[in-house]
């Protein structure tokens, strides 16, 4: 198999895997889509400050391997 085949095809399951990461993570988990209204307090839940982090992360993950994948593509084309 040639270079850019291979660095076509790495950068194609490396798109695929941030798009999926995309779409799990990349809504705010703070945002309800039925549209309900929750009561807001003072107190700071220690758990949902984790989880956004985690949202946020992995959110960005997935954005950043969309752009590696993009980009060993564009470089297999020039192989």
């Amino acid at each position: 198999m040639e270079t850019s085949n291979v660095l076509n095809s790495l950068g194609l399951i490396i798109d695929i895997i941030g798009v999926i990461l995309i779409f799990c993570y990349g809504i705010s988990p703070m945002l309800d889509v039925n549209g309900s209204v929750y009561f807001v307090s003072e107190q700071v839940d220690e758990d949902e400050k984790k989880k956004a982090m985690k949202y946020k992360s992995l959110s960005r993950l997935g954005l950043m391997m969309v752009i590696v994948g993009f980009i060993l593509q564009l470089i297999s084309n020039f192989i």
